[in-house]
């Protein structure tokens, strides 16, 4: 009898470790711009384990849209020191269509700070990123904040040049027709 309650008892516990152990994934995060055009991000989990985590976000369609982010992780006091006990590992950016994603390239550095964008620009759409990365410690904790930053592009020299020489052509017209009047 105390047998099979034992190896009921240890069967449960493995289940539960294995629970643990597997990834955890947040609810999708709906990400809001403010006027300038920065939206902030951050996810706290409280469980040792690999976790994925999504942020969505949408690209006026006025605009094509340059999109950067930066993230930190916390730090934790662990066996006398100050450790980070999260990992981030990888940030993936993505197009949302119909519900159907699709990933795009993105550049990922993190080499002190965590850095990362889209390597082309964005147009007009649903968009996302995942965030993954690892819990050490469950008993710590951890968690994660960024920004992301939209900016529209900046006109190339060519615009203002095209631009210059329609106002310039327009004012010799002008000119051109007063002239006329006077002779």
């Amino acid at each position: 009898m105390k047998k099979a309650f034992f190896s009921k008892v240890a069967g449960s516990l493995l289940l539960s470790a294995g629970l643990l152990a597997s990834g955890v994934a947040a609810a999708d995060e709906t990400l809001t711009f403010d006027a300038a055009g920065n939206a902030v991000f951050g996810i706290t989990h409280d469980s040792a384990g690999s976790f994925t985590d999504t942020f969505l976000f949408s690209v006026d369609p006025a605009t094509q849209a340059w999109i950067s982010g930066t993230a930190i992780v916390g730090k934790t006091y662990i066996d006398g020191a100050r450790l980070a006990n999260y990992g981030i590992t990888d940030i993936q950016f993505f197009s949302d269509v119909g519900g159907v994603r699709t990933n795009l390239e993105t550049s990922f550095t993190s080499d002190g700070h965590i850095e990362f964008y889209p390597v082309e620009g964005l147009s007009a759409g649903n968009y996302g990123f995942t965030v993954s990365g690892n819990v050490l410690n469950g008993a710590s904790g951890g968690s994660y904040a960024g920004t992301l930053n939209v900016t529209a592009p900046v006109p190339e020299p060519a615009t203002y040049a095209m631009l210059g020489v329609g106002i310039g052509l327009l004012a010799f017209t002008a000119r051109r027709k007063t002239n006329n009047k006077l002779g």
